[in-house]
């Protein structure tokens, strides 16, 4: 149906040719009827449409396996050595702002573990950077060496200035050779001021109670100590320094205590510590007891701030 409609526009196209061009169809030497006859066909032929060639599909490449990475083994990291100087800082006394009445005596303490390969011997300083001294030294040698690993309390005699006003001191730790390895210690207070009178009358600070638990300890295992500090006087103590040393022969204090607030008149404070002694003492010793170590306090009677317990000694 279709192809006959084709051809017959086409032979009408083609009278409208021979009509438009005068039927002349040049000198051919065909007859006017065979000359349309070409012209139908050679219209035909232009208006058929061209074939369609198919277009072959292409084929999906095949994805190629992948090999999997062969196991690695992993190599540890490296431990990193220790210096030979290094510290932890474990606890202190006097905590930033502490209240301290202008011109009294206190003690700053730190506890520092030896974290580091070498020991600390007597010859490694605490030393004064900047900053306000309170009437602290320039440098204070070690009284103890510190292996590594033990804990030492690096001790320093303080006073409050004479002024109200906060006060802060920096101090560093130095090796026998002079290089500092502590720098970030401070002591910092409130110097307050006396606004009123003392009343008439004194304090009087004696030991009313003083025990050791175990009675007789062992060595390298833990001793508790309880030393009980009364003002029997008329009038408030004012703070003072109480210290207990394991035997009356050691240098240096086994516990110490600042009690920077005092004792009010009739009144008392039960202070307590945990010591280990490093070693054995025949039982014919005497542990002590003494408060008001600095005599910062104007008492009535200066002559009972001690308490002893002898005999006494330590169980290997």
């Amino acid at each position: 149906m279709i192809k006959n409609r084709i051809i017959m526009l086409t032979w009408i196209l083609a009278m409208f040719m021979v009509v438009a061009c005068g039927f002349s169809f040049g000198d051919t030497g065909l007859s006017d009827e065979a000359k349309l006859q070409t012209a139908v066909a050679a219209t035909v032929s232009a208006i058929q449409p061209s074939p369609i060639i198919p277009t072959q599909a292409v084929q999906p490449t095949q994805a190629q396996p992948t090999t999997a990475p062969a196991n690695t083994q992993t190599v540890p990291p490296t431990a990193t050595p220790l210096p030979c100087n290094q510290a932890l800082f474990i606890s202190e006394t006097i905590p930033d702002d502490t209240e301290i009445n202008v011109g009294a005596d206190f003690d700053k303490s730190w506890r520092l573990k030896n974290t580091g390969t070498c020991t600390w011997n007597t010859n490694y300083k605490i030393v004064f950077a900047e900053g306000d001294k309170m009437g602290g030294p320039s440098s204070q040698n070690l009284t103890q060496a510190v292996a590594p690993g033990e804990q030492r309390d690096i001790v320093l005699d303080l006073k409050a200035p004479n002024t109200a006003g906060t006060y802060k001191g920096y101090w560093k730790v130095v090796d026998d050779k002079g290089v500092s390895f502590i720098n970030n210690i401070w002591v910092e207070i409130k110097a307050k001021a006396i606004l009123a009178p003392l009343p008439v009358g004194k304090p009087d600070l004696i030991i009313s109670e003083f025990s050791i638990n175990p009675a007789t300890p062992n060595a390298d295992e833990n001793t508790h100590v309880k030393v009980r500090a009364k003002n029997q006087g008329s009038v408030d103590s004012g703070g003072f320094k109480m210290q207990w040393y394991g035997l009356d022969t050691f240098a240096d204090p086994s516990c110490y205590w600042n009690i920077t607030g005092g004792v009010v008149a009739g009144g008392s404070v039960l202070m307590e510590c945990d010591f280990v002694f490093a070693s054995w003492y025949p039982i014919n010793k005497t542990t002590i007891a003494i408060i008001d170590t600095n005599n910062s306090v104007d008492e009535s009677n200066e002559g009972n701030n001690t308490a002893t317990i002898s005999p006494f000694g330590v169980n290997p």
